[in-house]
């Protein structure tokens, strides 16, 4: 093992078999993608020594990153322990622990987060508990993106230029990572993603997971959404049809996600003839001998002996109900240009109905707490909106400079993006810019779950590090910095129940700012770097 570090026992496994389905349709058919990221994710590692020979490995997984990861380590000698809860299907299961994994299901879900916090809490008990073990991270590790230029140099190499490219969006990995590359000598490659309804990465309320590989709870970091210029949602019944006809009509026995990939590109083919394509099958099928392709099991799939859409219907936003296979144009933007954008199509009440339960809408005040301000969109008062930012965009506000009176309360940027790229925990810290006509002016960020702060109770968002740029004050910005604040809870994590931050007693300026957005004085205080502080909370829901 000590003589070989390099992992490619399996390398002929991670490479996908090219294959043009109709004139100008390809697929990318693989045995199992995902031990292309998994492999070079832990290479890296091992070169970086983050990962010592013969550690162990800790993840969370229910699919084929698990999968992956314990080929890789049953290879080379790693301990693997991987996290899951009950949507881990017997077979994988079984299959795990004949490659020796330690997997722990967890039984039941966190009170504010589901299995994703249940299972976040055990992977970091697991974290602490193994001495030098190492967690890969796909969701945020941009060494998964980065392991698709192989794919992106294979793709070039074997089908020449590439009009479109068309795969299923998980982790953010494979279509982010391939387009990023295909877009070097391909500046106008048309990407399109695929998603499930009720899965959060475009905007979707979530909802019940149905279908494997796809409908996610959390937006991982490694999604850059200005990648994308579609995305279309499938139902479980036509993704599950269209694997059917993958198979049928080509002989290729995919999962279910490269059935979606399939029938989208082969729909974009058909109206775009001279044009090259590329759909993305990411795994083989025999994992669904069960379900995908039982014929027993589909007759309680919703939907899967009903009259399926031949077309994609398109649709003005992405925050509606979904209910067959549609498509919106995303256009190359960012997640929160998106949103702002669906804010301004519908009124305000109406575009938050249609993506929060009703307790969330209601916003009743509780008995003594100040009265909640409403939430208006970007758009209105002084067109401030959101961007967001990865740990690395320090550049994009560096500029925002403060008052000396000002500074003495909050890190210096330096400082609060040294921390974000050390963070322990990226998924759980989202750092944004504040912008007016395409200028940054002011800057916070939002943490979550295991990135609280220890004043923060469970199940709460806080928000840190504002500040709005010396040039830019007494513009109203730091209100409409709160508004958007509280708009991105109330969009993205429609079960929190409040917002709270910490603001230092002497600075009356940040608390009058806070104040007469909609915040209230809890009356706790503590003791931080830089003296005593009030915590302040918005509260979303009395009841």
């Amino acid at each position: 093992m000590a003589s070989k570090p390099l992992m490619r026992n399996l390398v002929d496994f991670e490479n996908p078999r090219i294959i043009e389905l109709n004139d100008g349709l390809y697929g990318a058919s693989f045995f199992l993608m995902k031990l292309l990221p998994a492999r070079f994710i832990l290479e890296r590692a091992v070169e970086q020594r983050a990962l010592k020979i013969g550690a162990s490995i800790c993840d969370s997984s229910s699919g084929n990153f698990g999968l992956a990861l314990a080929m890789l380590a049953a290879q080379h000698g790693y301990k693997l322990t991987l996290v899951s809860d009950p949507s881990l299907d017997r077979h994988l299961h079984t299959r795990l622990a004949q490659l020796n994994v330690h997997v722990d299901v967890v039984s039941k879900p966190a009170r504010g987060g589901g299995f994703q916090q249940a299972r976040s809490e055990r992977l970091n008990r697991y974290l602490r508990e193994i001495p030098g073990s190492y967690w890969p991270a796909p969701h945020s590790n941009p060494d998964n993106p980065l392991a698709y230029a192989k794919l992106a140099e294979l793709l070039i190499d074997r089908v020449g230029k590439i009009d479109c490219l068309v795969g299923p969006v998980g982790s953010g990995g494979s279509m982010c990572g391939t387009s990023r590359y295909l877009r070097v000598p391909f500046p106008g490659l048309h990407t399109i993603g695929i998603d499930s309804p009720k899965s959060v990465l475009f905007g979707q309320l979530s909802g019940k997971r149905q279908l494997s590989g796809l409908e996610r709870s959390i937006i991982p970091s490694n999604i850059n959404h200005s990648h994308f210029d579609e995305v279309h949602w499938l139902t479980q019944a036509e993704a599950f049809h269209a694997t059917h006809r993958l198979h049928r009509d080509y002989g290729l026995f995919m999962g279910p996600t490269g059935g979606a990939a399939y029938r989208v590109a082969n729909w974009w083919s058909q109206r775009n003839p001279g044009k090259k394509v590329v759909a993305i099958f990411p795994d083989e099928g025999h994992r669904y001998i069960e379900t995908v392709y039982n014929e027993d099991w589909l007759r309680s799939v919703p939907g899967w002996r009903e009259s399926l859409r031949e077309q994609p219907v398109p649709v003005a936003a992405p925050t509606g109900e979904l209910t067959g296979w549609s498509y919106f144009a995303w256009g190359r933007r960012t997640l929160d240009q998106v949103l702002a954008s669906a804010m301004e199509y519908a009124p305000l009440r109406s575009s938050f109905e249609n993506r929060l339960p009703p307790q969330s809408i209601k916003q009743k005040r509780p008995s003594g707490a100040m009265h909640l301000k409403p939430i208006t969109p970007p758009s209105e008062g002084c067109g401030a909106r959101l961007i967001a930012l990865s740990r690395f965009d320090d550049a994009a506000v560096i500029h925002l400079k403060l008052d000396p009176e000002q500074e003495q309360f909050v890190d210096p940027l330096e400082v609060v993006f040294s921390d974000l790229r050390n963070s322990s925990w990226p998924e759980c810290e989202h750092p944004f810019s504040i912008v007016v006509r395409d200028e940054a002016v002011g800057f916070f960020v939002l943490r979550e779950k295991m990135a609280l702060p220890e004043w923060a109770p469970p199940d709460v968002i806080t928000l840190h590090s504002l500040r709005v740029g010396s040039t830019h004050q007494r513009s109203g910005y730091g209100e409409a910095a709160m508004r958007l604040a509280v708009q991105w809870v109330l969009v993205n994590r429609p079960a929190v129940a409040c917002l709270l931050l910490a603001a230092n007693v002497r600075n009356l300026t940040a608390r009058n700012v806070y104040l007469r957005s909609g915040f209230c004085d809890t009356g706790a205080t503590y003791c931080g770097p830089v003296g005593t502080q009030n915590i302040l909370k918005y509260i979303f829901d009395s009841e």
